[in-house]
């Protein structure tokens, strides 16, 4: 009874969370879960981050590899997989204990998707055309490894175990070694390893401090289902929606200015190498806020259909 009694004041009185930015008010708690780990999770999950991204292309063929047995495909522009690798400094999360800020680092690749009966190939007219906004497409996360924020232990398994009890994001369950650090004004660099062997390392002029950025403001939130957690048999497979508002700044990927070693882990790297991902466009934003919501398979009683 006192187990069941502390997991309510947890979901009702838990204070993880220090942002005050106003964005995030319209997106009150509606549930908790509590994780295998002990963590109470709030839901809709809420985070702030700086955010880099590279956009780039795949090679179909391998990646299709991994959708042999998925009811979805890779949508492809110009007949490549627009793939997208994700270099996440979440500064505050609703992951981990109370009462302190709960920041984690992080790095998942993830392209559209679209229905196995259902292929679109995009047009491809500039590299532009890989940020994908058509209608029909999903997000798809393909993998994910998490590590801790250097003194703050916690937060990232946190993650781990809510991610993956929660929407099935395919996060293996060791944490990784990950640094992001920013050299000098300009530059950010970004290292994982797991389990021992390199993951991916990235070292990359700001594309702000580039010539011909691009500054796009963002603000958007997704169907309730349009979001995938990813391969069905990893950890388990979830329909979910997101909102996101941020700024970022976009320009082209500059081999002399810009680096990428895709390492061999097993579980990131190898997987990647496979690919024969080619890095395109390059993104940087340092005001990155998301909610995730509740999986839209959880559904009320009586009830038969998503809502």
């Amino acid at each position: 009874m006192a187990r069941i009694l502390g997991v309510a004041l947890s979901i009702g009185s838990a204070k993880a969370w220090v942002t005050t930015d106003p964005w995030f008010d319209q997106y009150p708690q509606t549930d908790g879960y509590l994780a295998s780990d002990g963590h109470v999770n709030r839901l809709p999950l809420r985070l702030t981050s700086h955010e880099t991204i590279i956009y780039g292309t795949a090679e179909l063929a391998p990646v299709l590899r991994s959708f042999k047995d998925e009811d979805f495909v890779p949508l492809t522009v110009g007949g490549k997989v627009p793939l997208q690798m994700w270099f996440n400094n979440f500064t505050d999360t609703d992951c981990g204990d109370a009462e302190v800020r709960n920041p984690y680092l992080e790095t998942w690749y993830s392209l559209p998707v679209v229905p196995r009966d259902s292929p679109v190939d995009l047009p491809y007219t500039s590299d532009m055309d890989l940020i994908v906004s058509d209608p029909r497409a999903l997000v798809w996360v393909h993998r994910v490894i998490c590590g801790d924020t250097p003194g703050h232990e916690g937060p990232a398994m946190a993650a781990i175990s809510g991610g993956r009890e929660i929407w099935g994001y395919p996060k293996h369950p060791t944490l990784a070694n990950i640094e992001y650090e920013y050299e000098g004004d300009d530059h950010v660099h970004f290292k994982a390893t797991h389990r021992g062997l390199p993951s991916v390392e990235l070292k990359m002029k700001l594309p702000e401090k580039t010539e011909g950025v691009i500054e796009l403001p963002l603000e958007a939130a997704t169907d309730v289902d349009t979001c995938v957690s990813g391969p069905r048999w990893l950890v388990k497979q979830t329909r979910y929606g997101q909102a996101f508002k941020c700024t970022e700044y976009i320009a082209p990927w500059d081999s002399k200015t810009d680096h990428l070693r895709v390492g061999w882990d097993a579980w990131y790297g190898l997987l990647l190498q496979s690919f024969r991902f080619q890095p395109k466009l390059k993104v940087h934003s340092t005001d990155f806020k998301i909610v995730a919501m509740k999986p839209a398979g959880w559904l009320a009683p009586n009830s038969t259909t998503v809502v």
